[in-house]
């Protein structure tokens, strides 16, 4: 549920970010722009491994804390059973929405315990992702800008 949560939240921030991202592009000059393209593609890494690596990491943490339950489960009543995502997590997100709501639960909580993880997993790394990266964009932009202003200046 807070995994969920967190997740719809760092979506709603990433839409103004990425506004204020593409406002900031527009406002490069011709040079500015091809010096930000170029920083990007040489210092940075690719928002697309980015997003692969921090999804491998919280399936490798989710598998690992999913394994510990599953242990204890067995040491406690002596049965390894997963079921669905509804019947092991009792907290939900409603949207308030029928239609929405009904989505949840068809494509999310009716579904096997590891395919639910799975995909709250691609949703905090895809979210995760976009603010990390619009972020990342909007500071090399102002630092770009600063730099190229101060060596403006110290041409006059």
């Amino acid at each position: 549920m807070v995994f969920h949560a967190i997740g719809v939240w760092l979506l709603v921030i990433s839409v103004p970010l990425w506004a204020y991202r593409w406002f900031a592009f527009s406002k490069l000059t011709g040079r500015e722009r091809l010096a930000f393209k170029r920083l990007i593609k040489r210092r940075h890494e690719n928002s697309f491994g980015f997003a692969l690596r921090v999804f491998g990491f919280l399936v490798a943490l989710a598998m690992s804390v999913i394994l510990l339950v599953l242990g204890l489960r067995y040491f406690k009543q002596g049965s390894l059973e997963l079921g669905t995502f509804r019947d092991t997590m009792r907290g939900r997100l409603y949207s308030g929405l029928e239609p929405v709501d009904q989505a949840l639960n068809t494509f999310h909580y009716d579904q096997w315990l590891p395919i639910a993880i799975l995909t709250t997993c691609a949703l905090l790394s895809v979210a995760f992702t976009l603010v990390a990266t619009a972020l990342r964009d909007i500071s090399v932009m102002g630092r770009l800008r600063k730099r190229l202003s101060n060596i403006g200046d110290r041409k006059d």
